[in-house]
């Protein structure tokens, strides 16, 4: 069982400072430690004393406080890099993919929240690009997370919550009510996320909610949905997907026949698009509104100036 300590954090740091020193593990642990103690620390099933730290990173040249001081640093930068691949699995970018699956070195990586997430990302990247099928990857990412305890806990990670978003891409996974009532009750409070920057996460669950009850044709829930992502991103100041929420109010406003409502979510998506002057997205919006509500933007906009 793994000791609650940074240890093994440490260690892993400390391995990889190693190889870019470009020393071989047997010539660092000559005579300090048995490789098969350095395993038990980088397992996480030892506590490496400060002794030994000292040690080690003498012998890569640093010492002990710099090695410390610098663990934190580079917790930052892999948490960062892991949610740049995610984010450009997720968006189908795959030369990005690519480079940055390159530039990130699995075994190097600190936080299990990381790994978890790059694991995950790796399994994405195989079924948008057809190397898994659909039914592999439901398995593996059922696995990845131990699914059925991972539904039973009241605190989950980031990473966690993102891999059950997940669960919304599959046509062929059966039990995405039981996914969508977990991230329902994460919305009411009933489950506690662990992260200090869950912003953009929360937005992003509002959104594959209101996806989700526009499927089961529950079009209630989904403007419930949409208008919480709506408040949450205008109070946050942010713009992130603020263009399906107001598109998936004014698809929920139809469905209910609230049609001025639905003309004013339509209007302030476009307005954003505008403003942001996406010339692509204004395109495919465009398309869009006609195709779904046969609503021309130019109509739209000039009946708003009036």
């Amino acid at each position: 069982m793994r000791k609650f300590d940074q240890s093994r954090e440490i260690a892993l740091f400390i391995d990889k400072l190693r190889s870019y020193r470009n020393i071989s593990q047997e010539d660092f642990l000559f005579d300090i430690i048995s490789m098969r103690q350095y395993r038990r620390y980088m397992n996480g099933d030892s506590t490496l004393s400060y002794l030994i730290l000292d040690k080690l990173a003498k012998r890569l040249g640093f010492n002990a406080e710099f090695v410390i001081m610098e663990l934190e640093t580079e917790k930052v930068k892999q948490t960062q890099a892991v949610n740049d691949l995610y984010n450009a699995v997720i968006s189908n970018n795959s030369d990005k993919s690519n480079d940055l699956f390159m530039s990130i070195d699995e075994r190097h990586l600190i936080s299990d929240n990381d790994l978890l997430l790059f694991k995950h990302s790796k399994n994405m990247f195989d079924y948008f690009t057809k190397i898994n099928s659909e039914f592999v990857t439901i398995n593996k990412t059922k696995k990845l997370v131990d699914l059925d305890n991972l539904l039973k806990k009241r605190a989950l990670t980031t990473s966690e919550l993102l891999i059950l978003i997940s669960f919304f891409h599959f046509d062929t996974f059966k039990d995405i009510h039981v996914i969508a009532e977990k991230l329902a009750s994460y919305i009411d409070n009933n489950v506690t996320v662990v992260s200090g920057h869950n912003i953009r996460v929360l937005v992003l669950v509002l959104k594959e909610l209101a996806r989700y009850f526009s499927i089961t044709e529950n079009y209630e829930k989904m403007l419930y949905y949409s208008n919480e992502g709506i408040k949450y991103s205008m109070a946050m100041r942010s713009f992130y997907l603020l263009d399906t929420l107001y598109y998936f109010a004014a698809a929920a406003s139809h469905e209910l026949n609230h049609i001025e409502k639905r003309n004013e979510y339509l209007f302030k998506c476009i307005s954003l698009l505008s403003m942001e002057d996406n010339q692509n997205k204004i395109a495919k919006y465009k398309d869009l509104f006609k195709e779904r509500f046969d609503i021309d933007i130019r109509d739209l906009t000039s009946k708003h100036h009036k």
